[in-house]
C-alpha cells in the first residue's frame, strides 16, 4: 500500500455533529423501544432493529471512517459516501421504520404540546397545506432527483469540498430526500404509501434512470469536471479523468444494485396482486356480453 493511502487510512475523522445525531436517533429508538413493552418482540420487529442498526452503522460507515478523508481526495470515494448515504442507509432507515417508535421516546407531555398546534392550530395551516403538496410522490421524486444533479454542479460540488457546512448540507439533503424518496416505496408502519406496488416499480425504476443519465455524464466526460484536478497527486496514482470516470461508474452499477433489487421485488409482488384478483369464469363473462348487448 503506498504510504499516502495508508497514512489517510490510519486517520478517523471526529464529526460531532454526525455523531450526535446518530446517537441521538439510538437513544430515542431504544427507548421508545422500551416503553413499547414485549407485545412488539415479533420477527417483523426483529428485523426492523436489524434495518435499523444497519442504517445507522451505514451513516458511521460513510461519515465517520476514513472513507471521509478518501473522499477529500478521490472523486468516486466521495461518491461511494453518497451512494452508502442514498442508496444503503436511506433504504434501511425506512425499512426500519423507527418513527413512531422514536416519537414515543419523548415524554407525552412533549408529544401533546407539539402535535396539538401542528393539527390543530389554525396559524399553521399553511404549514399543513405545504407538507400535503411535498409529501406527494411526484413531489418527493421531483426534489430527490434535482437534489441529486444540483450538487453535482461543479460549482457547488467544489464548494462542498471548500466549506464543511455546506458538505454538511448537501449529506444531510442526500440522506433525508432519500429517506422520503424509499418511504414512498416501503411502507412506513402504521402508514401507508400512496402507490400500489405496479406505481412504486414505477418510481423506482425512473430514480434509477434519472441515476444513470448523471452517472453517463460523469463517465463518458473527455474532461474532469470538479476541483480534484487540482491536486497535485491522488491515492493509487490514478489521473483526475480516471478518477471522474470511476466515480461514474460506482453510480452506475453498484449504485443502482439496491434499486434493481427493489423493482424486481415489486414487480413480483404486482404479479402476484394480479394473479390474486378474482377473475369472472367464462359463463359469467358470457352472460355480462349478453346483458351489455
Amino acid at each position: 500500500m503506498p504510504p499516502a493511502v495508508g497514512a489517510v487510512l490510519s486517520y478517523w475523522p471526529f464529526e460531532p455533529a454526525v455523531l450526535l445525531g446518530v446517537e441521538l436517533a439510538a437513544v430515542l429508538y431504544l427507548v421508545g423501544g422500551a416503553r413499547r413493552g414485549r407485545n412488539h418482540s415479533s420477527a417483523t420487529a426483529r428485523w426492523r432493529s436489524i434495518a435499523f442498526w444497519l442504517g445507522l452503522g451505514t451513516i458511521l460507515l460513510a461519515l465517520q471512517s476514513p472513507i471521509e478523508m478518501l473522499a477529500r481526495q478521490l472523486f468516486w470515494v466521495h461518491m461511494v459516501q453518497h451512494l452508502l448515504l442514498m442508496a444503503v442507509a436511506a433504504p434501511l432507515l425506512a425499512l426500519a421504520s423507527p418513527w413512531t417508535r422514536m416519537w414515543r421516546a419523548l415524554p407525552l407531555r412533549w408529544r401533546r404540546s407539539i402535535a396539538k398546534p401542528l393539527f390543530r392550530d389554525p396559524r399553521l395551516q399553511p404549514v399543513r397545506w405545504a407538507y400535503r403538496i411535498v409529501s406527494r410522490p411526484g413531489v418527493i421524486w421531483f426534489l430527490a432527483a434535482a437534489n441529486l444533479w444540483i450538487w453535482h454542479i461543479p460549482g457547488l460540488y467544489d464548494l462542498t469540498l471548500r466549506n464543511h457546512l455546506v458538505h454538511h448540507l448537501e449529506h444531510s439533503l442526500f440522506l433525508g430526500l432519500s429517506i422520503a424518496f424509499w418511504a414512498q416505496v416501503i411502507d412506513q408502519v402504521p402508514f401507508h404509501a400512496r402507490l400500489g406496488s405496479l406505481g412504486r416499480a414505477s418510481y423506482v425504476f425512473l430514480a434509477m434512470i434519472a441515476s444513470w443519465g448523471l452517472a453517463a455524464v460523469l463517465s463518458f466526460a473527455t474532461s474532469p469536471f470538479y476541483a480534484y484536478s487540482l491536486l497535485p497527486s491522488r491515492p493509487g496514482g490514478i489521473s483526475a479523468l480516471t478518477d471522474q470516470q470511476l466515480g461514474g461508474g460506482m453510480m452506475w452499477v453498484p449504485g443502482a444494485i439496491p434499486y434493481s433489487i427493489a423493482f424486481i421485488a415489486l414487480l413480483f409482488r404486482w404479479l402476484a396482486d394480479e394473479d390474486a384478483r378474482p377473475r369472472l369464469a367464462p359463463a359469467e363473462m358470457d352472460l355480462g356480453g349478453t346483458r351489455g348487448g
